[in-house]
């Protein structure tokens, strides 16, 4: 469970950091594809919370 929230956490991370370069930069660029970049960021944060959440809960023996 320990080694699943480590890579939970990893690609929320990966998802909330592309969401964001990629979006801000489509914006900027007057790009119609930015909101479907932009909306990456949440689902990295589910990820990011889930995987902080395994890796606290599971036994590190």
């Amino acid at each position: 469970m320990h080694k699943l929230g480590v890579i939970t956490t990893l690609l929320g991370l990966i998802l909330s950091a592309a969401g964001l370069i990629v979006g801000f930069w489509e914006m900027f660029d007057g790009s119609e594809d930015a909101i479907a970049w932009i909306s990456l960021v949440p689902l990295g944060f589910v990820g990011l919370l889930l995987g902080v959440t395994l890796t606290q809960l599971s036994d590190k023996r």
